[in-house]
């Protein structure tokens, strides 16, 4: 089991000065410790365990170096980075820090401090929170596909859609001279942008 000693995953923290990805400090840690203590099994229950207890030690650490103003940490999967004390708000907005009023209010935050939920977690929760985030992220893929071919950007809206929507059929639709493919195509993103962007499809 990795030992999360404050000063130890600050050290590593901080020897990254550009920020580290969670996969990599993970593997640092890893790396630090005896062969015979080292994960061997990866399934996604253990992949779940290590995430939330590296996160619940990395707001545990941020909790302390605000209370010592002693910096604070961007914690995220793609980056965690140490950042120096600073009490200028223009500052810490462009660094992208958060007050800590604010953060102290932060569900994920409250989430991973909660050792509980790590003991409540089941190989089957995590399953199933797996398979719910491929299925948002489908849902995003499809997102972005249809309004490339509508040619929209966010933010938009289902008015705005439904109009574009119509300017394409009126230049793609068989009875104007288009093809069947191209109608089945905008159709197709029609049916996902309604259920994107609006509670009922039927619309």
């Amino acid at each position: 089991m990795i030992d999360y000693q404050n000063s130890a995953l600050l050290n590593l923290i901080k020897s990254q000065p550009a920020g580290i990805k969670e996969y990599d400090l993970l593997k640092l840690l890893q790396e630090q410790l005896p062969e015979n203590e080292r994960v061997t099994r990866f399934d996604n229950l253990v992949l779940f365990q290590q995430h939330f207890l590296l996160f619940h030690a990395l707001y545990k650490l941020n909790d302390q170096l605000h209370a010592d103003q002693a910096g604070q940490l961007l914690i995220g999967a793609l980056n965690i980075q140490w950042l120096p004390h600073t009490t200028d708000n223009n500052v810490n907005s462009l660094v992208g820090h958060i007050p800590f009023d604010l953060v102290k209010s932060d569900p994920l935050r409250e989430y991973y401090l909660d050792i509980k939920n790590l003991q409540d977690t089941s190989s089957e929760d995590v399953d199933n929170l797996l398979a719910s985030f491929w299925m948002n992220l489908d849902d995003d893929e499809e997102k972005a596909s249809a309004l490339a071919l509508f040619e929209l950007n966010e933010p938009c809206d289902l008015v705005m859609i439904k109009k574009r929507y119509r300017e394409l059929l009126s230049v793609h639709h068989p009875d104007k001279g288009g093809c069947v493919e191209m109608t089945q195509s905008l159709n197709d993103a029609m049916a996902v942008l309604k259920r994107c962007y609006t509670c009922n499809p039927a619309i």
